[in-house]
């Protein structure tokens, strides 16, 4: 019988982003108080959109999260290469099912807004944090408001900018990486975009992609290598003098898209953060291992953190125990994600025509059978 007087009496929680609620979500299912502080008083007002691969959209079906509201299993993804032709087709929808669950492309404030709905009162919005602090037995968050919430453990899921994070590591700061662009979601599906679709186009110092997200909406962005968002002028001026060709579909969206929808960005990460505890406090997600917005991977991995530590934390109250192993075998998963998005941006930006040939003859010429074990990898985040 599970002796019930050891187990963990409270969460605390700040960051109410992806990290933040799936965890919230994983610790309430198993009989775990939590409270999630949100900075904000209100969900994010711009929309922007996701892939969640297989593995990560299986632990979010298990907390009974309805993925097919706030998104649309992806079937095919696309790769057009140099010169806009298409060099590959990864059956990421046949592969995925083969695992037990669809990959979806989503609509993050749906998801996000869906997720709150199922931690309700739990989650406090309108709570920002401006410090932490560990005890021997307990961490204590203090808000600007004055006021302070006070748990077994305080886990900071907040983010590549975290409060709790700078607690733990004064000095550290994430590493940007010269790339950027902007990212939307439309109300509209672009003519040239079939359903259950995500096509990337790689150029010369830039990438694009677009994707069906579902509930008639698409998600589209365009990123530059070694050129950042200037906001002094025209956001779609800005891409039409930095691509060397714009895709017939990445015009219809940028015709779809009024600029107030275009989120700007700016790629960083944060590689080699060792330890992401100290005391009572922990982070995970992009507030521990934060990684570039076009690996395709931060939601997926905070995601994973959030269901390991809390079935961790349900198993013992060792704090310092769990806090070593979830590190232990998180860490190197993080690290190889952020390590592979620098190579894919790099890879996918090469402004080297030699290079650029090389890999999209490399990318066209991979036999059926060895393209799905690329996208079993993808699919399971191994």
């Amino acid at each position: 019988m599970r002796d019930w007087s050891k187990l963990l009496k409270k969460v605390v929680i700040i960051g109410g982003g992806i990290g933040g609620l799936t965890l919230a979500l994983a610790l309430k299912q198993r009989g775990i108080a939590v409270t999630v502080h949100e900075k904000y008083d209100h969900q994010q007002h711009h929309q922007t959109g996701f892939l969640i691969w297989s593995y990560a959209i299986d632990l979010l079906q298990k907390l009974e999260v309805p993925v097919h509201r706030v998104g649309t299993p992806l079937e095919v993804f696309e790769v057009h290469g140099r010169s806009g032709q298409k060099i590959s087709e990864m059956p990421v929808g046949e592969v995925s099912r083969s695992h037990g669950a669809d990959s979806f492309e989503m609509n993050r404030r749906r998801l996000i807004e869906c997720m709150s709905e199922l931690v309700a009162e739990d989650l406090k919005f309108g709570h920002e944090c401006v410090s932490v602090e560990t005890r021997q037995e307990s961490a204590v968050a203090f808000f600007a408001d004055g006021t302070s919430d006070e748990g077994d453990v305080v886990i900071g899921c907040d983010g590549a900018h975290s409060v709790v994070r700078a607690a733990i590591h004064p000095d550290a700061e994430l590493k940007m990486l010269d790339a950027g662009g902007w990212i939307a979601v439309i109300d509209h599906h672009p003519p040239s975009l079939q359903q259950n679709r995500h096509m990337d186009f790689w150029q010369p110092g830039c990438k694009a992609g677009v994707a069906d997200i579902g509930n008639g909406e698409a998600r589209w962005y365009v990123a530059f290598n070694h050129r950042l968002p200037d906001a002094s002028s025209s956001k779609k001026l800005q891409i039409k003098q930095g691509m060397v060709d714009i895709p017939e579909v990445i015009q219809q969206c940028i015709s779809m898209t009024d600029e107030a929808q275009m989120v700007s960005t700016k790629a960083g990460d944060l590689l080699a953060l060792d330890p992401w505890y100290q005391g009572r406090l922990l982070l995970i997600g992009d507030a521990a291992h934060a990684t570039s917005p076009y690996a395709g991977m931060g939601a997926c991995t905070a995601i994973a953190d959030a269901c390991l530590l809390a079935e961790m934390l349900d198993q013992s109250n060792d704090v310092e125990n769990v806090f070593i192993e979830f590190q232990k075998q998180r860490k190197p998963v993080a690290d190889a994600v952020i390590e592979e998005s620098r190579h894919g941006l790099d890879m996918s930006t090469c402004r080297s025509r030699f290079r650029n040939w090389i890999r999209d003859w490399g990318l066209s010429h991979i036999p059926d059978h060895k393209m799905k074990q690329i996208v079993d990898a993808m699919v399971t985040g191994r």
